[in-house]
């Protein structure tokens, strides 16, 4: 494991947030192999004496991994906000003892999939992937043509930085709107609410439904379900598999829509045959 500045360190085992570790690493509370730790310090969690507040950090006994679906308006961090804020720890304390964190970041207003677990060493390579495929639902303001999923689907930049999605698809279209799944592929930092308006979109909601393989779609906001290593290494292990999945459901939408035009020309083909069984005087009453 490579050494990891204090702050972070710190916030990862639960204590406290960045912004806090930094206050008690300047006040002179934090110390390395006996010495007192300045800002900027980095050590190595399991090989360095990293005490805070005189109480040594040890490595976690047992290691466990969790998929919480984030509500809108909740911070993403295990602790508590120094504003009073709902963070994730007021849904998982009673429940979860162990001290977790977060792999990766969720802003504020997002909501949606995000692994929570005590595993350091797991979560440096799943942040550190370039492989691992998100996926999000996003309901848009307007039905959207078939132009304007070619557009999203071509990509474009946000803030200097390339965004090309790995597939795009209606998921479901109301009377008046429309709920689409797009996906991105590596763990950067990715504004998909941004992405959206720079298309002419008006986004109503961006969740992030599934990680890889592991899928969010159905759990509700504010709660949360345990998964076991092995899954969580597949991230790494076995990306393809989110790329089936995104296959199958492409599929599936090619066959509805296929569906949908035989059952069209059937129709019109039934309407054809019922107008020459009808004779002429059909045809001329049906005309304006």
């Amino acid at each position: 494991m490579s050494a990891e500045r204090l702050q972070k360190i710190i916030a990862q085992a639960g204590l406290a947030s960045r912004r806090t570790a930094e206050e008690w690493i300047a006040d002179g509370l934090v110390t390395v192999n006996g010495a007192t730790a300045k800002l900027g310090d980095k050590a190595t969690l399991g090989t360095d004496a990293i005490k805070v507040k005189g109480k040594l950090l040890q490595q976690p006994a047992y290691k466990v991994y969790y998929l919480f679906y984030k509500p809108k308006h909740v911070i993403a961090m295990v602790n508590e906000d120094e504003e009073g804020r709902e963070t994730i720890k007021d849904y998982t304390k009673k429940i979860i003892k162990e001290r977790i964190f977060t792999v990766g970041r969720m802003d504020y207003q997002g909501e949606g999939a995000i692994l929570l677990t005590n595993d350091g060493d797991l979560t440096q390579k799943i942040l550190k992937s370039d492989h691992i495929i998100r996926r999000y639902h996003i309901k848009v303001d307007r039905i959207p043509s078939n132009d304007e999923l070619q557009r999203l689907g071509r990509g474009g930049r946000i803030e200097g930085r390339s965004m090309t999605p790995s597939h795009v698809r209606v998921v479901k279209a109301y009377a008046r709107n429309a709920l689409i799944e797009i996906s991105f592929e590596g763990m950067g930092t990715i504004d998909v609410r941004k992405f959206f308006e720079n298309k002419g979109f008006f986004p109503e909601k961006v969740a992030r439904v599934g990680i890889g393989h592991i899928k969010a779609d159905d759990m509700a906001p504010g709660t949360f379900r345990k998964l076991e290593k092995s899954s969580v290494e597949a991230l790494l292990s076995q990306p393809e598999l989110a790329k089936r999945i995104i296959g199958k459901a492409l599929e599936g939408e090619a066959r509805r829509m296929k569906a949908i035009e035989e059952e069209q020309v059937k129709k019109q083909e039934r309407a054809e045959k019922e107008l020459r069984r009808r004779g002429p005087a059909a045809k001329t009453k049906s005309k304006p």
